[in-house]
């Protein structure tokens, strides 16, 4: 096997590797890098493989670093099929399509501010992604399928989002059985929701997340109390609660630890409301797959006529409605994206909440550095939203353990629970100091040294 790694590389972001089996090019996610897709010198407007010579293509799952470029491979003329669970495929078309809509925005709002960008086109338009959720094809959890002759793909539970998948690749090569795993993105263990990533034995060659290689997150019951400490003064101070959190995962994630939060740790119920276009349109698809859930989480939302919902929790649908929250009264928790505050409602909402010390923003996911979400993060005394300042007196609270990747002991414990004689092993996704310091943990389960590859850089394994 030949692998080349085309994202993902010493950076989060970006997430592509080519596997070249035999006579047979299988690419592993191709999504989105941090950076303007409007500009022409954009990596993400340049695919360094003829996409015409692939012949399947792997989705681990929806996030937009893994399935950002996905269309913009079928306009570059890639026509074969696209694997994933059946989650991903569902969840894959709403963000896809709003990532078009977003990137026509981008464009026209290009044309008038920067001249000399008025002829560039999006980087995909509505009909490609039609394309791409024509040609998925849906994979069940634990089950073999044969991709290409003498190659079988197996998708594993990640517990890293609804539908996130471990891939796992057996094959014969040299006169010899193999198996390559790819973990996609890992979710911590023993968070209620979701249920922890499969463990995958008798591997041959690893490439693994490294997110949070260099970080230990507070524990799941930790996390509750915290939440809960944070309930109980928004009731006394009768105060709004402001969670920025992205429309897939955390959104979701967030609303269940509420539920949870009154059924079982019996916290005073306060109402929720749900504030984002895409975050409904994704909730509506998370209810779609109840038996994506741990048993546990099931029980308490089995109660309730509708998951992720009840009568605590109100879903914005207009603006109108997102404007009404500006005159209600506390206590309430308000969850909104983008969960950076880049874009989004919620900067609306944390316009009316931050001067407000009987007010909390709750910070639930890794804050990009330069973000307005990093700032109120590091508690800075004036912040900018959109054209006007204000005083950051709201109460801040960090509380990234509700993070959807496995930390540096969640990933330590995967590693062990492989049974090690791994023959090569990579880090991928993950900033150079995680994987650095990831890579001792990985090292006594693997044969070779453990490599973190640079972009584009290939490995005969």
């Amino acid at each position: 096997m030949r692998i080349t790694f085309h994202g993902a590389a010493r950076q989060v972001t970006g997430s592509a590797h080519l596997l070249e089996i035999g006579p047979y090019r299988l690419l592993l996610d191709c999504g989105l890098f941090d950076s303007d897709r409007i500009d022409p010198d954009s990596p993400n407007r340049k695919l360094p493989f003829d996409p015409r010579s692939l012949d399947a293509v792997i989705v681990s799952h929806a996030h937009n670093d893994h399935i950002g470029r996905l269309p913009f491979l079928v306009k570059q003329g890639y026509d074969g099929p696209f694997y994933c669970t059946s989650a991903t495929a569902d969840v894959t078309g709403v963000m896809l399509r709003d990532s078009a809509r977003i990137q026509r925005e981008d464009v026209r709002n290009a044309a008038t501010s920067h001249p000399h960008l008025e002829h560039v086109d999006p980087l995909f338009d509505l009909l490609h992604v039609e394309w791409v959720v024509e040609r998925m094809r849906r994979l069940p959890y634990g089950e073999p399928t044969e991709i290409v002759p003498g190659v079988a793909l197996t998708l594993h539970e990640a517990g890293h989002i609804l539908g996130s998948a471990i891939v796992q690749l057996d094959y014969r090569e040299g006169g010899r059985d193999r198996r390559f795993v790819f973990t996609g993105d890992l979710g911590r263990r023993n968070t209620s929701l979701l249920p922890d990533p499969a463990v995958v034995k008798d591997i041959d060659i690893l490439v693994s997340e490294s997110t949070y290689g260099n970080r230990e997150l507070d524990p799941y019951e930790r996390l509750m109390k915290q939440l809960h400490a944070i309930i109980a003064r928004a009731t006394r101070l009768r105060g709004k609660v402001v969670i920025p959190a992205f429309s897939l995962g955390r959104t979701q994630r967030m609303v269940y630890c509420l539920q949870e939060l009154f059924a079982v740790h019996k916290a005073r119920p306060i109402p929720i409301y749900v504030d984002s276009p895409l975050a409904n349109r994704l909730t509506d698809i998370h209810r779609d797959h109840p038996d994506a859930y741990t048993p546990h989480a099931r029980e308490i939302m089995d109660k309730d006529p509708l998951y992720f919902g009840s009568r605590y929790v109100e879903y914005c649908q207009s603006f109108e409605d997102s404007r009404r929250l500006n005159y209600l009264n506390g206590p309430m928790v308000i969850i909104s994206s983008s969960g950076m505050c880049e874009a989004g409602r919620i900067r609306h909402h944390l316009r009316h909440v931050v001067a407000d010390p009987e007010n909390a923003v709750v910070i639930v996911s890794y804050q990009a550095e330069g973000t307005l979400g990093r700032q109120i993060s590091e508690g800075v005394e004036r912040i900018q939203i959109l054209d006007r300042w204000y005083d950051l007196n709201a109460a801040v609270y960090v509380l990234d353990g509700f993070s959807g990747h496995a930390d540096r002991n969640d990933l330590a414990a995967w590693y062990e629970q492989t049974g090690g004689g791994i023959e090569h092993g990579f880090l991928v996704h993950g900033e150079p100091e995680s994987m650095e310091a990831l890579a001792p943990l990985l090292q006594p389960h693997v044969k070779t040294p453990v490599r973190i590859p640079e972009v584009h850089e290939s490995f005969e394994v």
